[in-house]
């Protein structure tokens, strides 16, 4: 097993091994995945494996943090890397927090060259220092889990030190339509990212986020929107303007099925649809840019991306098929629901809302998702997820009569299945444990489903 990690001392090399056997244990045991036991082991035994680790990666590390796009950003990124080369290790699992990081960097085969890791906002603070990355991506900050972050300033706070942390020479590629984010981190020349408009700025934005100047204080004016408060803004009192990103997409075509942009002058893509990835791709091709990849090497890896499991993925049924969509606050939700509204290929939806622990406990932010947009589709809407009676009420008030009202993950696939004519796609818009109960209930179920609908 030693032979697996040359170049690291004795101790961690044993420490690796007692992890990875703590590991199958948990996996043998069903107690769990096993991608962060591991990660707790070390950290006790060797506190210090992490940053030896890492520092082994010569081709450097990229972190991925934010409220909103880390899984898919990464895993853009990771594509990348591979693509190039650089052979990179990844926590793929979303396992976030430091005890993820290192269980990821345990699994590394000995010839790995880089890293991409996604990091939670408030494990930030230990990682970074740690792993000391080449590149941080930022990519927005929402409302989310206030339970856990409380408003967004705080956030955009965490994210702010993450960026004033980094080792000297290290580059920070920044959302610059997020007024908030982007302003707290304007003093590290951030590299910005950003999307064209696809809408007039003359309306509050639905997501319920504050308009604010992050300057004074002053009510912003937005001049073009994209999603939530996202676009292009001016403060109305100061001098206070949204920054031209050096890498904007334009988005030119989308559908759920995939869609195409023009991002720093180069058609780009991509498998996956919605502006929410148009932002995804647009901080990929500048980290990857950041990390010294030639932009045509970047736009063809970001060609052959698949999206990671519950982010756009097409679950087969059949002849059917069952796309989900990870939602988990009002920001994430305006985007999908600006997806599966604009496509005339959804046939059915089911809005699934859990609480538990990985979703957050407090759902109070249904109430400011724009679930209207539902009522505008046509199409029949279940509510779903441990929390279906809330959902049930959020939507009669947003002017949609459930058709089902089903907690049970398989009865609101089959529900939305046998709603949905022949032709069409079922969309699920799903909080995170509610879309592992969804996609865990079709992978096991699919053919018995398939013959339900069928009958």
């Amino acid at each position: 097993m030693s032979a697996a990690l040359p170049g690291l001392r004795v101790s961690d090399r044993l420490v690796a091994v007692a992890a990875r056997s703590v590991g199958r244990l948990s996996r043998a045991l069903d107690l769990g995945g096993g991608s962060s036991v591991p990660g707790l082991v070390v950290q006790k035994l060797s506190p210090g494996y992490v940053a030896r680790r890492a520092a082994r990666l010569d081709e450097g590390v990229v972190i991925v943090s934010g409220t909103n796009g880390k899984t898919t950003t990464a895993a853009m990124i990771h594509a990348i890397l591979a693509a190039a080369g650089r052979r990179p290790v990844t926590n793929a699992s979303g396992a976030n927090l430091f005890r993820g990081v290192a269980g990821a960097l345990l699994d590394a085969p000995h010839t790995a060259r880089s890293g991409v890791f996604e990091v939670d906002e408030g494990a930030l603070a230990r990682v970074v220092p740690a792993v000391r990355p080449r590149v941080l991506v930022l990519t927005n900050v929402f409302r989310d889990q206030l339970d856990r972050f409380g408003e967004p300033e705080t956030v955009a706070g965490l994210l702010a030190a993450a960026a004033r942390a980094l080792p000297q020479g290290s580059r920070v590629v920044v959302n610059a339509d997020d007024p908030l984010l982007w302003h707290a981190v304007s003093d590290r020349s951030p590299i910005g990212f950003g999307v064209a408009p696809i809408a007039p700025g003359d309306e509050t934005s639905v997501a319920g986020e504050l308009e604010i100047c992050p300057n004074c204080s002053a009510p912003l004016l937005v001049t073009g929107r994209t999603v939530a408060h996202m676009g292009e803004a001016r403060c109305t009192r100061c001098s206070w303007r949204s920054a031209t990103p050096a890498f904007r997409a334009e988005i030119l075509g989308s559908s759920l099925a995939g869609m195409e942009l023009r991002i720093a002058g180069i058609t780009v893509r991509l498998a996956v649809g919605g502006v929410h990835n148009a932002y995804n791709a647009a901080a990929a091709l500048a980290a990857a840019d950041a990390s010294g990849i030639a932009r045509a090497d970047a736009v063809a890896a970001l060609a052959a991306f698949v999206p990671r499991f519950g982010r756009g993925e097409e679950l087969p049924v059949g002849d059917r098929s069952v796309r989900v969509l990870l939602m988990k606050n009002p920001g994430g939700a305006a985007a999908v629901l600006d997806q599966i509204a604009r496509d005339p290929s959804v046939g059915s939806v089911v809005v699934a809302v859990s609480d538990l622990s990985a979703d957050g406990r407090d759902i109070s932010w249904i109430w400011d998702a724009d679930f209207d947009r539902l009522a505008t589709m046509d199409v029949p809407v279940i509510a779903g997820g441990r929390r279906a009676a809330d959902v049930a009420v959020r939507l009669k008030y947003a002017g949609v009569e459930p058709a089902g009202v089903q907690p049970d993950p398989a009865g609101a696939v089959r529900a939305a299945l046998g709603a949905c004519p022949p032709d069409r796609t079922a969309v699920v818009l799903a909080t995170y444990t509610a879309m592992l109960d969804v996609r865990r209930t079709v992978l096991r179920s699919r053919r018995a489903m398939a013959r339900d609908v069928a009958a």
